[in-house]
């Protein structure tokens, strides 16, 4: 009998399975699904990305394996990049890396620094690799809450009281502008969790993977905030900003010391994305005008949605990313499999995510509120408002 390690174990259960199934459920009966559920942009690829990519791969076509670490001049071009978005310089040489997306550096990135045993600290609620990637590098997650209490902000006493209570605390996930609550951190927020890190030796591993989706002030980087990066590392990546999902290319930079032990484990792993990718990556970089356009096309999607969650009476958060994360009066995974078939004379129906599918702590029951993801087209929107308007669903 062949069974799986007892890491894999843990995660064989795939949460959005009662929810996925439901959804199919209904497309057998005939309905059309505006999906709100899965964060994934169905605008198309910059162009100039588009043709980056074919004339690379005429370009390096006797190239063989690409860098470890990611072509010199893309590596310029992040820091160009970085300095124009963040007013910060970092070194190309020293202190960038490029990944295959940023889901998979995340994941990775606790087996170059978690000896087992060792705890990393994980909001409660959040991106699934900061927990699975902890597991199997033989780390123990500890969560801290993320709460509408405390605004989906970290509480930075709970955060020493877990120092102090897990001693071999190693590394502290943060994520803002945040999936699911859409939140931004500030000044307060970032300075005060890299003094309490900095004090115990402890890395600070920041997802900024959204950080050019917002609608009112652009959203600091957490290496705005400190001029010693010696534990500071963030992640980034092409895939909110350009529609670049499928092209899986992700940036990680910060600290000299945390970079250099990153490589010599992505050494380990694989070899490099295509040179070609790359290509693509450089016009992606080079371009602003489609990030622009993005950005006023998600703040029109969004615009529409919570003109409708307001007349229902709904609190929303909608600050930046491309989630608006609604507060129901019920319970979301019902809610959620109700609205599926909302509009049965037409045969439609509206997926979008229940808040306990994004909980990562086992302990906590996070289950009154609903993550809408802003990748259905202006009139899907429009019609699942008119639907959600007009139906008894809440």
């Amino acid at each position: 009998m062949i069974n799986p390690s007892n890491n894999l174990k843990q995660f064989t259960t795939y949460a959005f399975y009662e929810i996925d199934r439901a959804k199919e459920e209904a497309i057998k009966r005939g309905f059309k699904i505006i999906d709100f559920g899965v964060g994934d942009p169905t605008e198309p690829l910059f162009e100039g990305a588009i043709k980056a990519l074919q004339e690379g791969a005429v370009k390096h076509a006797r190239s063989g394996y690409p860098s470890y670490i990611g072509m010199k001049v893309l590596r310029e071009k992040y820091s160009e990049w970085l300095k124009r978005r963040f007013n910060i310089y970092v070194d190309y040489d020293e202190q960038i890396t490029i990944t295959a997306g940023a889901k998979e550096a995340i994941f990775h990135f606790p087996l170059a620094f978690l000896n087992t045993g060792d705890y990393a600290l994980i909001p409660s609620i959040g991106y699934p690799p900061y927990k699975t990637g902890t597991v199997f590098a033989g780390g123990i997650p500890v969560f801290y809450k993320l709460s509408e209490k405390n605004d989906f902000l970290p509480n930075v006493d709970e955060i020493e009281e877990k120092i102090k209570e897990f001693k071999k605390v190693k590394l502290i996930y943060l994520n803002y502008p945040n999936n699911p609550t859409s939140k931004v951190a500030g000044k307060k927020v970032y300075e005060e969790i890299i003094e309490i890190a900095r004090d115990k030796d402890i890395i600070v591993a920041s997802d900024e993977c959204y950080s050019e989706i917002y609608f009112d002030e652009k959203p600091y980087s957490i290496l705005n905030f400190s001029d010693d990066w010696s534990n500071l590392i963030v992640f980034n990546s092409l895939s909110k900003r350009s529609n670049a999902t499928g092209l899986r290319v992700g940036f990680v930079f910060g600290g000299k010391e945390i970079i250099k032990y990153f490589r010599m484990l992505k050494m380990q792993i694989d070899s490099g994305i295509p040179n070609a990718i790359q290509e693509a990556a450089i016009a992606a970089l080079d371009d602003e005008r489609h990030v622009e356009e993005n950005r006023k096309l998600y703040r029109t999607k969004r615009d529409i949605l919570i003109k409708t969650l307001r007349s229902l009476d709904i609190k929303y958060y909608a600050e930046s990313t491309f989630y608006v994360w609604a507060k129901l009066s019920n319970n979301s995974m019902e809610t959620a499999k109700k609205i599926l078939e909302l509009d049965k004379e037409r045969k439609i129906g509206i997926n979008v995510t229940p808040s306990k599918m994004l909980c990562l702590d086992p302990n906590e029951d996070i289950n009154t509120y609903a993550r809408f993801a802003l990748v259905p087209s202006v009139d899907d929107i429009k019609l699942a408002c008119e639907i959600l308007i007009n139906s008894k669903w809440i």
